[in-house]
């Protein structure tokens, strides 16, 4: 291959790549942080936190929600999903602490909501939250309803996104690539 069509592929390949790199970036949504708002239960309880949710794999992490105590239950820090139930999109069950072997007596919350949670966000009505203990070691029994709850909503918070990989990759290239060309213009330079 001659030299001028050597050098003609390297610029095209180069102004190729910097044409991708000024495209927008790609990204990808890891899911919606959901705020408890305005959760009462009959008791004269409340629940606050928050948790977050991502519709396209069905998945929820950094659960963090807090029930304060009332007449008929003492409150508890719920850190984890059960992991025998869910979640669901109009549905999340979650416990005390996800890794625990045996689930007998702990507290477990269950929160059905009136919509299904999207990555779009918004605001959904909590079309009931059930404050419970497990009855079993894997917590698919669940001893009598303690508590229910009388309003509440989840309201989206923070949409995550996080860029593509690609994104990162386009760029790396291109280093190599501007610096592939610096190297062969100072070689040509001592010639």
């Amino acid at each position: 291959m001659n030299r001028k069509r050597v050098r003609f592929l390297g610029l095209a390949g180069a102004l190729g790549l910097l044409l991708l790199l000024g495209l927008p970036s790609i990204a990808s949504a890891d899911g919606v942080t959901w705020d408890l708002s305005g959760v009462t239960f009959d008791d004269g309880g409340t629940a606050s936190g928050s948790f977050v949710y991502d519709a396209d794999t069905n998945t929820v992490s950094d659960i963090d929600i807090v029930t304060t105590a009332g007449t008929a239950f003492g409150g508890a820090t719920y850190t984890g999903s059960d992991p025998a139930f869910g979640p669901f999109p109009d549905q999340l069950v979650v416990v005390t602490d996800a890794s625990l072997a045996d689930f007998t007596g702990t507290p477990v919350l269950n929160l059905l909501f009136l919509d299904s949670l999207t990555d779009a966000g918004g605001t959904v009505d909590l079309l009931d939250a059930i404050e419970t203990t497990c009855f079993d070691s894997d917590c698919t029994d669940t001893g009598p309803f303690l508590r229910d709850i009388t309003a509440g909503e989840v309201v989206a918070g923070q949409i995550v996104r996080t860029p593509e990989p690609s994104s990162l990759a386009l760029l790396g290239i291109a280093l190599v690539g501007l610096m592939g060309a610096a190297k062969r213009k100072v070689v040509r330079a001592q010639s």
